[in-house]
């Protein structure tokens, strides 16, 4: 709070046992986290960010990109045509320059995704039926690349399938929650506008089940008053796939650790 603005970057570990091409045991995260900011200037911050990178990666490695690109398309060549990508790698990169981001509510993406074609012919591999559902990589892909055609934040999520300590809205469902959807790989960020009020995230804690003996330290930086505040994460082996057009997260970084793997 002292500081204002501030974030960290550093090893990040997963709970959860993820065994896909996006998904690491161990990860590297860019945690900016700023004092005063609503959810609003967390996306601007968010959108800011990543347009600045695509930029720079197209400014400063052109090279690299082509030879990336090429690469990419060759692949390709042996895919069917429905395999394919739509965007080539520089395509990709242009194209979150070039689109401001579309800002949707999870319930309005709900409703789109609920009343796309591909969810009434059941080619989604995950149907969705009704709100509160979390969405997956294809629903999300499905927004940034058919619906929308241009990168996505989604904000607002239902509070059961979001962390305990992101802001409740007055609706008592919602919690001011943000993901930024990419094309080629869906989620690429994550973040929201945290709890600052003791008496609710308290209540929060207790809803949940988590033992506030456990929580004290936290609960501690609201008791005595604190000021709005928000912060995101980006992953940065998923923002080089991105970058890279690679296929697999375990190609981006030097020691890939995964569920039930640690050679090193």
């Amino acid at each position: 709070m002292a500081l204002s603005d501030i974030y960290t970057f550093g090893p990040t570990f997963r709970a959860e046992n993820s065994n896909t091409s996006r998904h690491l045991a161990e990860f590297w995260m860019i945690e900016p986290e700023m004092a005063f900011y609503e959810l609003e200037d967390n996306m601007d911050l968010a959108e800011e960010f990543l347009t600045y990178l695509a930029q720079y990666a197209l400014d400063h490695c052109q090279e690299d990109l082509k030879f990336l690109n090429d690469r990419a398309l060759d692949e390709e060549k042996n895919l069917k045509q429905e395999e394919r990508s739509e965007l080539s790698l520089l395509e990709r990169l242009q194209f979150v320059i070039d689109n401001d981001f579309e800002r949707v509510s999870y319930t309005e993406a709900i409703e789109i995704l609920r009343n796309s074609n591909q969810n009434k012919k059941k080619r989604f591999k995950y149907t969705i039926d009704a709100w509160g559902a979390d969405l997956q990589s294809e629903h999300e892909r499905y927004l940034v690349e058919s619906h929308f055609k241009k990168p996505v934040i989604l904000y607002n999520y239902p509070k059961d399938i979001k962390a305990f300590y992101m802001r409740q809205n007055e609706d008592g469902k919602t919690v001011r929650a943000m993901d930024i959807l990419f094309p080629g790989i869906g989620e690429i960020i994550g973040g929201s506008q945290r709890e600052e009020r003791y008496d609710v995230l308290k209540a929060r804690i207790h809803e949940m089940h988590i033992p506030e003996e456990s929580m004290w330290w936290y609960l501690e930086t609201r008791k005595f008053g604190t000021a709005p505040h928000s912060g995101f994460g980006l992953g940065f082996e998923r923002l080089m796939i991105f970058m890279t057009g690679m296929k697999n997260i375990r190609d981006v970084i030097p020691f890939p650790r995964t569920p039930g793997n640690a050679a090193f």
